[in-house]
C-alpha cells in the first residue's frame, strides 16, 4: 500500500462551517485512514473506514479557531501494516467573526469535568436586539430573525465548530446517520452534514414567503418548531391551520371585553415521510379541542410576525415525542398550558398533564398531581426518556390561566422537570426538577428553553433561551403597556448541568450574554453528542 497522490488539505469549500477542513489524496488500495492532529495546545487522532473515499475528501472536524494545525497522515490496510505520508500537512484555521457576528461573551461559571457528560456540546444561538417586538424597523427585524448560529464546544469549553446561516434557528438534534436536523423561522426544516451541505431540505407549502427551489414541498401552511426522528425514519413535526371564529376574544386580561370574528391559528401533529414530504397521518387541535379554551399570549401577534397578518395563536405548539409502547404522541400546547397525550389510531386525548381548568368534557382527562411543585406553563418541547417518563422545560411564564392574574416576570422562575405518568391511576408525578420554588439561584425563560436526560451520566441538561431581569414593573406582552416589556432589559442565557443524585447539584454552568449589554443573546436550545464525527 502506498499513496498514488500525496495528502492535500483545503479548506472546508462550504463557507457555512468555516472551521472545518478537507484532506484529499488517492491511496493504492483501499485502506483505513488516521489522521493525527496537533494544534499549540493538544493533539488528537481520527480514523475512517474504508468506505470512505479519501479522493473525495476527508473532512477534518473539531479544530479551533486561529491557531496553525500539524496534520499526519497514515495508511492502514487490512493486515494492520500502515504506511505514513512522509510529509506532514499545515493547516490554520480562521479567527472567529467579530462583532454580533458571533456570541463572543461566553462565561463559565461552574466546571466540575470529572461528573459532566463526556461529548461536544451543540447550542442554537441567535441575537435578539432588545425593545418591543412591534416597534422594530425592517432592518432591526432582518436582524434578528435573518442570521442563526449552531456552535459546539469541547471538552474544554473552546469553540470547535460552527455553521452559520440567514434565519432564526429553532431547534436543533442529531439524526441517526449523523447529520443535524434544525428548523428555521422562515417554516424551513434542514437536514445538514457536519461540513454544512444540505442533505434535505422541506418547506411549508403555503408558507407566506412561497416556494423554495430544489425543496420538498409539505402541505401545510405553517412547518414550525422542532422536527423528531421516528423509529421508522419519518418525522414527527408542527404544522398549523387557521379558522375564522366568531365572537373571539379581544382582551386576553379582560375576558368580558367585546369580541369579534378573527383568524385563529391552532397547530397539528403529522408523521411526514422524509423522501417525499407527504403527511402519513394527522392530527389536529381544532378537532379535539375547544378554540375558546383561551390562555394567556392567545391574543398576542406571533403569527402576525411570521407572516400570516392579523392572526391569533391559540394553542401555539412547540414540542411533539413519539411513544413506541403504545403508538402515541406526546404534544406541548404552550399557550394551552399542557402536554397532551394523543392516540395515533384513533387520534383520540389520553390525558392531560396542566392547568386543570376549562377542558369541559375533556376534564376526566386531566391527570391528578403526585408531589408536583406546580402545574407547568407555557413549557416547551417534551422529550420521552427510554422508560417513558418526560423530560420537559416548564417556562412558567404568565403561571396563570385568564382570568388569574398572571405572575410578574421578575418574580417567576422556570425549570427543567421530569414528569412519570401513570396511566391506569390516571397521575403525575414529579421524579426531578431543578427547582420547586422560587430561589436566589433560580432562573425565569419566559420564553423558548430545553432540558434533556444524558444519555451516558444520567446527568440534566437544562437550557434558559433568555434570563429575565430582576428588576419591577415587568410585563409579557408585547402589546401590553401597563408596564417594561421584559426584551427591553439585558437578558443573558444561562445553561446548567445536574447531576441527577436526588438533588440538583450544578456539576456545569455556562452564561451567555452581551458585554455591551446592546442586544440579548439567546440559546434556542442544543444537546450533547459524544463527537463530530
Amino acid at each position: 500500500m502506498h499513496f498514488l497522490e500525496e495528502p492535500t488539505v483545503i479548506r472546508n469549500p462550504n463557507p457555512r462551517v468555516p472551521l472545518a477542513a478537507v484532506v484529499c489524496f488517492r491511496p493504492s488500495e483501499p485502506g483505513r485512514t488516521r489522521i493525527d492532529i496537533r494544534d499549540p495546545d493538544r493533539q488528537w487522532s481520527v480514523e475512517f473506514g474504508r468506505d470512505r473515499s479519501p479522493a473525495e475528501g476527508l473532512p477534518i472536524l473539531g479544530m479551533r479557531p486561529d491557531r496553525d494545525h500539524e496534520l499526519r497522515v497514515t495508511l492502514i490496510a487490512e493486515s494492520g501494516a500502515e504506511v505514513t505520508a512522509p510529509a506532514p500537512l499545515h493547516y490554520r484555521t480562521p479567527p472567529l467573526p467579530g462583532g454580533y457576528d458571533f456570541p463572543h461573551g461566553i462565561r463559565i461559571n461552574r466546571d466540575d469535568r470529572s461528573r459532566r457528560e463526556p461529548g461536544v456540546l451543540l447550542l442554537s444561538v441567535h441575537r435578539i436586539p432588545r425593545g418591543r417586538y412591534n416597534e422594530w424597523s425592517h432592518e432591526t427585524v432582518d436582524f434578528g430573525f435573518g442570521w442563526g448560529i449552531i456552535v459546539a464546544l469541547d471538552a474544554d469549553n473552546e469553540v470547535c465548530w460552527y455553521y452559520e446561516t440567514d434565519s432564526f434557528l429553532e431547534g436543533i438534534d442529531r439524526l441517526r446517520n449523523g447529520n443535524l436536523i434544525f428548523h428555521r423561522w422562515d417554516f424551513r426544516t434542514f437536514e445538514i452534514d457536519m461540513l454544512g451541505n444540505t442533505a434535505n431540505q422541506w418547506y411549508a407549502a403555503r408558507r407566506p414567503q412561497g416556494p423554495v427551489s430544489g425543496a420538498i414541498a409539505v402541505d401545510t401552511a405553517g412547518l414550525h418548531h422542532q422536527p423528531k426522528e421516528m423509529p421508522n425514519g419519518n418525522f414527527l413535526i408542527f404544522t398549523a391551520s387557521s379558522r375564522e371564529i366568531d365572537d373571539y376574544y379581544t382582551d386576553q386580561y379582560n375576558l368580558e371585553a367585546p369580541r369579534r370574528r378573527a383568524i385563529v391559528v391552532g397547530d397539528g401533529v403529522a408523521e411526514m415521510d422524509r423522501s417525499s414530504g407527504e403527511l402519513l397521518w394527522r392530527w389536529s387541535a381544532f378537532d379535539r379541542l375547544d378554540p375558546m379554551r383561551i390562555g394567556y399570549g392567545g391574543t398576542d401577534d406571533y403569527w402576525a410576525m411570521r407572516g400570516f397578518e392579523g392572526a391569533l395563536d391559540w394553542t401555539h405548539g412547540n414540542g411533539a415525542g413519539y411513544d413506541a409502547r403504545d403508538d402515541s404522541v406526546v404534544v406541548s400546547l404552550r399557550h394551552q398550558d399542557a402536554i397532551v397525550k394523543v392516540d395515533r389510531a384513533s387520534g383520540n386525548i389520553k390525558w392531560i398533564l396542566g392547568e386543570p381548568t376549562g377542558w369541559g368534557e375533556l376534564g376526566d382527562r386531566v391527570l391528578k398531581p403526585v408531589n408536583l411543585a406546580r402545574w407547568p406553563y407555557h413549557g416547551h418541547n417534551p422529550r420521552l426518556t427510554p422508560e417513558g417518563t418526560i423530560v420537559f422545560f416548564d417556562n412558567g411564564t404568565w403561571g396563570a390561566r385568564p382570568p388569574e392574574p398572571p405572575v410578574p416576570p421578575e418574580k417567576n422562575f422556570s425549570r427543567g422537570v421530569e414528569y412519570r405518568v401513570d396511566e391506569d391511576a390516571m397521575t403525575v408525578e414529579e421524579v426531578w426538577a431543578s427547582d420547586t420554588r422560587h430561589s436566589p439561584t433560580s432562573r425565569h425563560s419566559p420564553d423558548m428553553g430545553d432540558a434533556h436526560r444524558l444519555p451516558q451520566t444520567g446527568n440534566m441538561l437544562v437550557i434558559w433561551a433568555h434570563c429575565a431581569a430582576p428588576d419591577t414593573g415587568q410585563v409579557y406582552s408585547n402589546s401590553d403597556t401597563s408596564g417594561t416589556f421584559f426584551n427591553e432589559f439585558h437578558m443573558p442565557s444561562l445553561l446548567r448541568e445536574y447531576a441527577r443524585n436526588g438533588s440538583s447539584e450544578v456539576v456545569f454552568e455556562l452564561e451567555l450574554y452581551d458585554p455591551d449589554e446592546t442586544i440579548n443573546w439567546g440559546i434556542y436550545g442544543g444537546l450533547m453528542i459524544p463527537t463530530l464525527y
